[in-house]
């Protein structure tokens, strides 16, 4: 795999569909779903799942006249939206959706393994090409969308030490933009 030859299909993915669907101000990801439908004139439903430890965190479904994404309804939005935007990168990569095992088949397969790690390593051990398209076209477009700046915590206070002073710039030449 060319990881910068994928970046760049990912990065020119990224820039069609925002140039087709916008970005709403401010970014909500159900708003820029609905602009993703009517670009593409196909529906997509989001299906908020409990997630357990093991279990794959995010899935495409495509259907006849609709698309299906399923991610976990028990962590922060902000994970919820970039796993929502890996399905979507698997989408409009036209990827093959996987199919995942359900509990019973998996316990069939592989009795002494727990059907949670056997469907999460199912789903995971082939199409790496795949998943790291899906994954980069999500950090790309997360974010083009997103505010990068993060406000300080109101306790936030000057570190008082050489050491710790030193580490904070390095910190913040590092990801602070420049």
């Amino acid at each position: 795999m060319n990881h910068a030859e994928v970046r760049h299909r990912c990065e020119t993915l990224v820039e069609n569909v925002l140039n087709r669907t916008g970005i709403p101000q401010p970014w909500d990801i159900n708003e820029w779903l609905n602009c993703l439908e009517r670009a593409r004139g196909r529906d997509i439903d989001l299906c908020a799942l409990t997630w357990e430890p093991g279990d794959a965190t995010g899935a495409w479904q495509p259907r006849g006249d609709h698309d299906v994404i399923a991610y976990p309804a028990n962590t922060s939005g902000y994970h919820q939206n970039h796993i929502i935007l890996h399905e979507v990168g698997h989408m409009l990569f036209q990827h093959p959706s996987r199919c995942v095992l359900s509990r019973k088949e998996a316990r069939r397969i592989a009795p002494n393994l727990s059907a949670n790690a056997f469907t999460h390593l199912f789903g995971r051990a082939h199409g790496t090409v795949e998943e790291y398209e899906a994954e980069q076209f999500a950090h790309i477009l997360h974010a083009r969308v997103t505010t990068r700046s993060v406000p300080r915590s109101r306790n936030y206070r000057s570190p008082q030490d050489d050491t710790t002073a030193s580490l904070a710039a390095r910190l913040a030449d590092t990801f602070d933009e420049p």
